[in-house]
């Protein structure tokens, strides 16, 4: 990885409408070159304009030589141009020399970053998508580029998690020669979403030959096996006038079991939860080993209705019989979905026949292939054409959850007195005491094993232009884009919770079993008994299985169209203006199976959404004025700034800005800072999902207020009138490139972002608690959403309250950006080689959020320094994340290390464990151990090259080389490695 503080340099069924639409976007790329090539007849001479000076990174690596500049916090392009906003710049040589196959890995591991939504990051329901969430405020609040170009959206029916975000797994690596990282708000260059900050993959434009790469890795456990391939090819053509490039990148990865299990760790099944119903002196949330088994159920299932049968589990027996033996509990007597339970209890479970453990898969199966290609020729000396596309598809399969009725998931199954397989299980002084309303059975469907959700995500997206140079320094550009992303789910092996307990609900009529339901039957019902094992028929498992299906598609046509020069120049030198206009549409719609609209799988695909669409049209200016050259005070000082007026059909006007400032001082020492305001506009999911009614009804927290009674005016949603976010960013920096040691640079960057009128939902009771804190009455922005009989906050009822989207909510975060890079050929101090060294390191000196602010915390929670990852509210950042790589190379030989440092940090900020001085057990903000060390982890790596001109390359590399495990319970971290120790091999070729 290097830092760049100047210059950031099919699936196979094409069928029907998808590939209508790609016919109709490569159409229109030609449209837009033929008016090019029109255009290009009436150009009067050609331009003078000397090309930019070659620049490169701080490795020495990125050699520009013939490539246009592109400085991605700017619009502008301009040699020497230094920008003040801070700039990561991942090049391919990282992702190369350590073996990643994925360009959001390779973002991951920049310490800005929180990698909550990633295929490694574990969790139930792991869509196995990679979203980029810069400084931990969101993924749709960081925009993703690709050569400046936005991508479509994903909208994955059924996820909130993807929505209105860029999936990462859509862009290949093979032909990315930067990933440039803005690590500042850059709405005013680039429009709504850059709040956090913009990632710009900029293609290998201008490459020339052919080079691949085949590799295959797992990890020591034997999962997690993915297979590798890359090619691509470049060359130019009609006498060096035309170029084309094309890539091709394929890749299986397995994924892990369903039972985390092949880990040490996690066969210790450690757990968080929160025990309601403990022995005194237990704290309200528990962490420790096994607890990750059902309190209240098993494959069998367990009784739990009050009595002397409850605790009574069926088990099968040797004959093929059912009988019922006693559930040894957890700590929690039956009242926790989720228990902690002893070694004897578990021995005594496991012995009798009960099984009760919960699943846990660390990363799902995941297959993507995709295609890139730019072709671009001149038409003649002032004038470019090209066309960029892109195909990607990417299928993800996961678990979600098996059946758990009574433990988490649902009321518990009853089962009627007069069921025939209940007195087949139970004995006869046993059914003597089941009451008439029957039993309630905690069960857990592992035998029939989880629900699984596959997730086909396929994008098409086209950019066509042109580029032409109107003399001097004046240049212009126009482009067309046209994006699909569709969103295929199935989600197979899925319970249809009606039929399910139609058929679990037997009688016997004239000496047969049949379903009790004579209308149910009429439709095909057919019994099934789930006492001590399922017996189910293949006629049963038709009539109570099936899939959820879903899709989401997404569009986007976007114009633009840029002018820029130079046109006068001041004491200090020449200023650059630049001035564009885009007009975007953007559409989305949802279609879902009747079962799922009706909610009546146990895992469905939601709601359908009829198409709904939004146009946006924008214009900005951006200048770049010298101030002062070469004088005492100052070798350099450049002012930089720029507007965009924006104007959505959906949510109205907003104007966004960035005003910036380089002080060059001497030569290697330079002060930059920009303060801008930075938008997020509603997406189209934010504005139109469908609202529905919210049940339960909220408990009111004002003493003596009659509780809520008429639900019509409680409902959870979109909200068509939401406005954009608003942000104000201000970053400080100062980069130093000693003149007594070149090869040194430093710096360090002071971020602080404040966002207001944040978009955010949350349940009903949600709004009820953020509008009374404390019990009283507020009247900050979430009162809004609440409806009081008599218009009375005080006094009266509540008649209604909107759980829907809304710009309630505020989000601050400040903190410190580090860098250290050192290249040095050792043949300057009598050793051979060249060692290179780069550190990025991220201090989070405060994140908070008004979605925290609650009765027992009125002035919210700050989430810098927790990580821990099974918590409800907002997720946190450690306080402290560095990475550190050194490379050194010998002739054919290299060799790699990187080592991953996360600071000690919380379980949850919000919970107090027994070494704080506001611990009580009796509190529902005790826990039993609220501190996760500080972990660090170390990567390998070793390459050598052979062949004539070493044009062949065998690797092989290691991650997490001490096989450290994470920090329990791990299942869903942003921060820590889950798979172990994973080896690495392969070769790569270049001609």
């Amino acid at each position: 990885m290097r830092y760049h503080e100047d210059v950031a340099q099919s699936h196979s069924h094409f069928l029907g409408s998808r590939a209508a639409l790609l016919r109709a976007a490569l159409l229109g790329g030609a449209s837009l070159l033929f008016m090019a090539g029109t255009a290009s007849a009436q150009q009067a001479a050609e331009s003078g304009t000397a090309a930019p000076a070659p620049q490169s990174g701080v490795d020495g690596s990125a050699d520009t030589a013939g490539q246009d500049i592109v400085v991605t916090a700017s619009r502008l392009s301009r040699s020497g141009y230094t920008a003040p906003t801070p700039t990561t710049v991942i090049g391919q040589e990282f992702l190369e020399s350590r073996a990643i196959t994925n360009v959001g890995d390779a973002i991951n591991r920049v310490p800005a970053f929180r990698a909550a939504v990633s295929p490694n990051a574990g969790g139930l329901g792991n869509t196995g998508a990679f979203l980029a969430d810069l400084r931990g405020l969101g993924p749709t609040r960081t925009l993703v580029l690709l050569d400046r170009g936005r991508l479509p959206q994903t909208i994955v029916p059924g996820v909130t998690t993807t929505a209105g975000s860029t999936d990462l797994n859509v862009i290949p690596t093979v032909l990315i020669r930067n990933s440039d990282v803005v690590t500042g708000g850059a709405s005013a260059a680039y429009g709504s979403d850059a709040v956090a900050g913009v990632i710009n993959f900029q293609i290998d434009d201008k490459f020339e030959g052919i080079k691949g790469s085949v590799q295959y890795s797992q990890t020591r456990y034997k999962d997690a096996k993915s297979k590798f391939a890359t090619l691509a090819g470049g060359t130019s053509f009609a006498d060096g006038r035309g170029h084309i490039v094309a890539g091709f990148e394929y890749n299986d990865d397995g994924g892990t079991g369903y039972y985390n299990t092949a880990r040490g760790w996690g066969r210790q099944a450690w757990n968080s939860a929160v025990i309601a119903n403990r022995p005194a002196g237990t704290p309200s949330t528990v962490l420790g080993p096994n607890g990750n088994y059902y309190g209240a159920a098993s494959s069998g299932g367990v009784i739990q209705t009050a009595g002397a049968l409850r605790g009574l589990a069926f088990v099968p027996t040797a004959n093929g019989g059912v009988t019922t033996t006693t559930f040894s509990r957890g700590l929690s007597n039956m009242t926790a979905s989720l228990d902690f339970f002893t070694p004897e209890a578990l021995a005594a479970n496991a012995a009798a026949g009960i099984n009760n453990l919960n699943t846990q898969q660390l990363r799902p199966e995941q297959t993507r292939y995709s295609a890139m290609g730019r072709v671009s020729f001149d038409l003649n000396d002032s004038l470019t054409v090209y066309v960029e596309p892109l195909y990607s598809n990417v299928t993800s399969t996961g678990i979600i959850l098996v059946r758990r009725d009574g433990a988490g998931a649902g009321p518990a199954l009853n089962i009627a007195r007069d069921n025939p397989y209940l007195a087949q299980a139970l004995t006869a002084e046993q059914l003597a005491q089941v009451p008439t309303t029957g039993l309630a059975i905690g069960y857990s469907g592992q035998a029939f094993g989880p629900n699984v959700r596959r997730i086909e995500n396929e994008v098409i997206r086209v950019q066509s232009g042109v580029k032409g140079d109107l003399g001097g320094s004046w240049k212009w550009d126009a482009s067309y884009l046209f994006g699909q992303n569709t969103s295929d789910v199935r989600i197979s092996n899925n319970f249809n919770n009606v039929n399910f307990r139609n058929a679990l609900d037997a009688v016997s009529v004239d000496g047969q079993i049949v379903c009790r339901n004579a209308a149910a039957r009429a439709a095909g019902c057919v019994p099934i008994n789930i006492l001590g094992t399922p017996h189910v028929s293949d006629a049963a498992k038709s009539y109570i299985l099936g899939t959820a299906t879903g899709r989401g598609r997404t569009r986007l046509h976007d114009f633009a169209a840029n002018i820029q020069g130079e046109p006068f120049s001041t004491w200090a030198g020449p200023v650059s203006v630049g001035v564009g206009a885009e007009y975007r549409r953007e559409s989305v719609e949802l279609t879902t199976d009747a079962l799922s609209r009706s909610n009546s799988w146990l895992s469905g695909t939601g709601l359908t959404l009829p198409q709904v669409s939004q146009n946006v049209k924008e214009v900005y200016a951006e200048a770049i004025v010298p101030l002062a050259q070469d004088m005492a005070f100052a070798r350099k000082i450049e002012f930089n700034g720029a507007a965009r007026l924006t104007d959505y059909s959906t949510s109205g006007s907003v104007t966004t800005w960035k005003a910036g400032l380089t002080w060059e001082v001497i030569d290697g020492l330079m002060f930059r800072t920009t303060r801008s305001r930075d938008i997020r506009a509603p997406n189209l999911i934010d504005l139109f999902t469908p609202q529905t009614q919210s049940l339960p009804l909220p408990a009111d927290p004002r003493p003596g207020i009659a509780a809520p009674t008429n639900s019509a005016g409680f409902i959870v949603g979109g909200n068509a009138d939401l406005k954009p976010e608003k942000s104000i960013t201000q970053t400080v920096g100062v980069t130093w490139q000693p003149s007594f040691l070149r090869a040194l640079r430093l710096s360090v960057d002071y971020y602080n972002i404040g966002i207001k009128d944040a978009i955010t939902s949350t349940g009903t009771q949600g709004v009820v608690n953020n509008c009374f804190v404390g019990g009283i009455y507020t009247g900050n922005s979430w009162c809004s959403l609440i409806s009081f009989a008599n218009n009375d906050p005080v006094a009266g009822q509540l008649t209604g309250v909107r759980g829907i989207t809304a710009n309630v909510a505020q989000f601050k975060t400040r903190g410190l950006d580090f860098q250290a890079t050192y290249s040095q050929n050792l043949d300057d101090v009598g050793l051979a080689g060249t060692l290179m060294t780069n550190l990025l390191a991220t201090h989070v000196m405060s994140f908070k959020s008004s979605i925290d602010v609650s009765t027992l915390f009125p002035n919210g929670i700050d989430r810098a320094g927790q990580t821990g990852a099974q918590f409800g509210g907002p997720a946190g950042l450690p306080k402290w994340l560095f990475n550190l790589t050194l490379d050194y190379e010998l002739d054919r030989l290299g060799l790699n290390a990187n080592v991953r440092y996360v600071s000690p940090s919380s379980q949850n900020n919000g919970l107090f464990g027994p070494d704080e001085p506001e611990y009580n057990p009796a509190l529902t903000t005790s826990i039993s151990n609220n501190n996760i060390p500080a972990v660090a982890y170390l990567d390998l790596g070793a390459r050598y090259s052979f062949g004539a001109d070493k044009q062949f390359t065998v690797y092989f590399n290691v991650d997490n080389m001490f096989d450290k495990d994470p920090p329990l319970p791990a299942n869903g971290s942003a921060y820590y490695d889950l798979m172990g120790r994973t080896y690495k091999g392969g070769v790569r070729f270049k001609f």
